[in-house]
């Protein structure tokens, strides 16, 4: 839990004062005390809650937050009701050192804040164990060699229902902090009717969505938590619903590689579907790598290997002349050569290939061949 998670709640009434840029800081422990200086209690992560009885002049508040500060805690909680009213030298000591600063409620137990971080806490170590087994499951249908019965089995584990429709979700964050988990994230879409197995790791989260639910429902559903994120951007795919658990590898699959094309996209966030496919470019995209090399070796490797070994610029002459609708002119007044000379190399290309220009078939699948060497959306650049 961070803290702009218990800010978030209109329950417990808390007021920020200092320290904005920390609210992201997760939230291990509450802990309340009185104590001058309690760094011998306190441990990295704890949120302290104080009602001030330690203060008594304004140096008291630079031990204070001294001692919170060496302990590396997320935040911290004043309570008015000892105080009257907050120090400003509380205030100043924890701007000095970006400590975030929080007001509570005078009428706010502070019972009722530790009551909702131990319980987030147990959550979150729940959350963590069945992430790990989705993890698993996750893994195995990546490989494309599980059983749709072990499918079914994992499934049932985790609280999905097998026969119910299946939608899944590669999500990258793409911008904003580290401390933006994904896959902690991805929790809050979670509804009635519907649920979620999720695995992956802080910058990515891969996810099954279990019950019947849109992808414009599912786009705006992420549109809305990353907006309460500011500076966060994600890219994120979305497959089609599946109802066959044996085609939930395929799924992912397809999720996966639409997440790659939308990390072109703009705004905070970018989603792409099997159902956005608009160009050659895009279906392409949704190629595995090694299938979009094989097509590209195996019509052109003849040509780059002439290349290779004569110096020419077959291929380029090939590129140039399909982008230009094969204008002979056109084509050679961009290579400078002579139009017989373009000819003679066209000619050759023909002869290597086995295809002829004259073909638009032909044509077609030489133009895909080249676009498919570009540096594709789901891969390194070399």
């Amino acid at each position: 839990m961070r803290l702009a998670d218990l800010l978030g709640r209109d329950d417990l009434g808390l007021v920020p004062v200092t320290g904005h840029e920390g609210l992201g800081r997760e939230v291990k422990r509450a802990y309340p005390t009185d104590l001058p200086d309690p760094r011998r209690y306190l441990r990295s992560g704890d949120l302290v809650l104080t009602s001030g009885v330690w203060y008594n002049q304004p140096s008291d508040c630079e031990t204070f937050a001294d001692a919170l500060w060496t302990s590396d805690v997320a935040g911290l909680i004043v309570g008015l009701v000892v105080l009257g009213e907050l120090p400003d030298a509380l205030v100043k000591a924890c701007e000095r050192r970006r400590l975030p600063l929080l007001l509570a409620a005078p009428d706010q137990s502070f019972g009722a804040i530790t009551e909702v971080v131990t319980e987030e806490a147990f959550a979150a170590e729940r959350r963590k164990d069945e992430q790990a087994r989705a993890q698993t499951l996750l893994d195995l249908l990546g490989t494309q060699r599980i059983a749709p019965g072990e499918v079914s089995a994992h499934l049932r584990l985790l609280g999905a229902d097998p026969g119910l429709p299946t939608t899944a979700m590669v999500v990258a964050r793409t911008g904003g902090s580290d401390e933006d988990d994904v896959p902690a994230l991805m929790y809050a879409l979670e509804r009635r009717g519907r649920h979620l197995v999720v695995g992956g790791r802080p910058d990515e989260a891969m996810v099954l969505v279990n019950g019947k639910v849109s992808r414009q429902a599912l786009t705006e559903e992420l549109r809305l938590l990353v907006t309460n994120r500011p500076g966060m951007r994600v890219a994120a795919g979305i497959s089609d619903a599946t109802a066959s658990v044996s085609q939930l590898g395929e799924a992912l699959e397809t999720a996966r590689r639409g997440m790659e094309s939308a990390r072109y996209g703009e705004g905070p966030v970018s989603v792409m579907s099997v159902a956005d496919v608009d160009s050659h470019e895009l279906l392409l995209a949704q190629l595995p790598v090694s299938v979009r090399r094989s097509f590209r070796e195996h019509l052109l490797g003849p040509i780059i290997d002439y290349d290779a070994r004569h110096g020419s610029e077959l291929l380029r002459t090939l590129d140039v002349f399909l982008e230009t609708c094969g204008s002979w002119q056109r084509t050679a007044d961009e290579l400078y050569v002579h139009v017989n000379t373009l000819r003679y190399r066209m000619q050759r290309i023909e002869e290597l290939t086995g295809r002829r220009m004259s073909s638009m078939r032909d044509r077609t699948d030489l133009y895909l061949a080249l676009r498919s060497g570009q540096p594709a959306r789901d891969e390194p650049a070399t």
